[in-house]
C-alpha cells in the first residue's frame, strides 16, 4: 500500500508540474503574440481629427488623405518627406458622416516616425486647418488599456 500511495504522489507532482508548463507556454504565446504585434505597429501612427472628404470614391477620398498628411508632414513638421516615404493611408473604422474617422498611417521605416514624432514642437506654429489634429503612435490593445490606467490615475 505504501508503494502505492508514493506513485500516486509522484503522479500528482508530474501532473502539477505539467500543469505548471502548460500555463507558462499559454502566457509564452500571448506574449509573443504581443510582441509581433507591437513590431507590426512600430512604422505606424494614428491621427486623429482629420477631415473627411465628400469625394464619392474612396481612391479620390484617400488621395486627399494622403495630401493632408503630405502637407502636415511637410509644411507644419518641416519633415521633408515624399510620398513613397508612406506605405499606407487608411481610415479606421465604418464611414460615418457624424464623426471623424481616425487615419492609420504606415510609414516606410521607423526612421519616418520618429521625424515626424521628434517634430511635433513645431506643431505650435501651425495653420488653423491643423490645429485639432492629434497624433499618437499606434498601440496594441494591452498598451492602450495599460495608459489608459496610468492617465486614469
Amino acid at each position: 500500500m505504501e508503494g502505492y500511495c508514493a506513485a500516486t504522489e509522484s503522479l500528482g507532482q508530474v501532473n502539477d508540474n505539467i500543469q505548471i508548463v502548460q500555463t507558462t507556454l499559454e502566457e509564452t504565446k500571448v506574449q509573443a503574440a504581443e510582441q509581433r504585434d507591437k513590431e507590426s505597429r512600430r512604422n505606424n501612427i494614428i491621427i486623429y481629427s482629420v477631415p473627411e472628404s465628400d469625394e464619392a470614391r474612396a481612391e479620390n477620398r484617400n488621395k486627399e488623405d494622403v495630401d493632408f498628411c503630405m502637407l502636415l508632414f511637410n509644411n507644419v513638421l518641416h519633415t521633408g518627406m515624399a510620398e513613397d516615404d508612406i506605405t499606407n493611408v487608411f481610415r479606421l473604422g465604418k464611414r460615418n458622416s457624424d464623426t471623424r474617422r481616425p487615419l492609420m498611417v504606415q510609414l516606410a521605416s521607423y526612421t519616418f516616425k520618429n521625424l515626424i514624432m521628434e517634430n511635433l514642437y513645431r506643431w505650435k506654429h501651425a495653420e488653423e486647418k491643423f490645429k485639432r489634429v492629434v497624433i499618437a503612435h499606434d498601440m496594441t490593445k494591452i498598451e492602450r488599456t495599460e495608459c489608459k490606467r496610468v492617465v486614469g490615475s
